[in-house]
C-alpha cells in the first residue's frame, strides 16, 4: 500500500513539473479556440470559471517580473442569459519598464433559445507582437447547436457573421525585405465562421475536447480561409485543481504578411476551478 502511494505521489510531480513547463510556453492565434475553453453552463451557479495564473521574477541586470494569467468565467444574469469572458494576458516588467506582451480577450452574452441552441453576440482583440500582428478586433453575432449530449459525450456545432479589423507588421516575417521592415498593413472585412467540437469524458477526472475552425470571406474565393483544430486534455486532481495539455494548430491560406501559414502551438499547465 505505502508503495502504491509512493508511485502515485512521484508520478503526480512529474505530471505537475511537466505542465509547469508547458505553461511557459507562448499562446496565441487569430483564432481564439473558445471551444476548447467555455465552460459548460451550471444553472444553479450565479458565477463559475478557472483562472491558471503563473508569475515569474529573475534578477539580471534589472528586477524582472513576468506575469501570465488565463481565466474564464461564467457570469448567470439569469436562467437563460449568460456572460462568458475569457482571456489571456501577459505582463512582464525589466525595472520599471512595463511590458504588454501576447494575449487575448474574448467576451460573449449567450442567450439560451433552447436547451440544445445558443445565440450569442460576441467581441474579442487579439494582439501576438513577436508573429507581427499589432491587434485584431472582432465583433458579430454566433449560434451554438447541441447535436448530441450524453454523460460521457456532446457533439456541438456553430456558425455566425462578424465583422474584424487587422493590423499588421512584418516583425514575424522571416528574412523581411529591409524596405518591409517599418511598414504596416491593415485589413478590415465581414467573415463567416463554421465550427464544430466533439467533448468525451471519461469518469469525473479525464475529459479530452477536439475542435476544429473555419474563417472565411463570403465575398471571395474558397481558397482564402483561415482553418484551426485543437485537441485538449484535462485532469481534475481534485474537485477544484487540475491539470491541462493542448495541441492547437492554424493554418492561414492568404496571410495579409507573408509569414509562416501553419502555426503550432503546444502547451498546458495547471488550472483552478469555481
Amino acid at each position: 500500500m505505502r508503495i502504491n502511494i509512493k508511485k502515485s505521489y512521484f508520478m503526480m510531480k512529474r505530471l505537475l513539473l511537466l505542465s509547469l513547463i508547458f505553461v511557459s510556453m507562448p499562446l496565441f492565434s487569430q483564432i481564439i479556440f473558445t471551444e476548447s475553453i467555455a465552460n459548460t453552463i451550471d444553472s444553479t451557479r450565479t458565477v463559475q470559471g478557472t483562472i491558471a495564473p503563473e508569475l515569474n521574477f529573475q534578477t539580471e541586470k534589472e528586477n524582472v517580473f513576468n506575469f501570465k494569467n488565463n481565466a474564464n468565467i461564467n457570469f448567470l444574469l439569469n436562467k437563460k442569459k449568460y456572460i462568458t469572458i475569457i482571456n489571456q494576458m501577459e505582463f512582464s516588467t525589466y525595472g520599471k519598464k512595463l511590458n504588454v506582451s501576447s494575449g487575448h480577450i474574448h467576451t460573449e452574452y449567450r442567450y439560451l433559445v433552447r436547451p440544445a441552441i445558443e445565440l450569442y453576440p460576441f467581441a474579442e482583440a487579439v494582439w501576438a507582437p513577436s508573429r507581427g500582428l499589432k491587434i485584431r478586433t472582432a465583433g458579430g453575432l454566433q449560434s451554438r447547436y447541441r447535436i448530441f449530449r450524453t454523460s460521457k459525450v456532446t457533439l456541438s456545432t456553430g456558425i455566425g457573421l462578424f465583422y474584424e479589423y487587422e493590423k499588421w507588421n512584418y516583425k514575424g516575417v522571416p528574412n523581411p525585405d529591409p524596405q518591409d521592415i517599418d511598414k504596416t498593413e491593415q485589413q478590415r472585412s465581414i467573415k463567416g465562421q463554421v465550427f464544430a467540437s466533439f467533448k468525451f469524458n471519461f469518469g469525473e477526472k479525464w475529459n479530452i475536447i477536439t475542435s476544429g475552425y473555419t474563417h472565411f470571406r463570403p465575398d471571395s474565393n474558397i481558397k482564402n480561409l483561415r482553418i484551426a483544430y485543437s485537441i485538449d486534455v484535462k485532469h481534475s486532481v481534485t474537485k477544484h485543481f487540475g491539470i491541462w495539455l493542448s495541441y492547437q494548430n492554424t493554418i492561414l491560406t492568404k496571410p495579409i504578411v507573408p509569414i509562416r501559414k501553419h502555426y503550432t502551438v503546444l502547451t498546458g499547465g495547471v488550472f483552478i476551478s469555481f
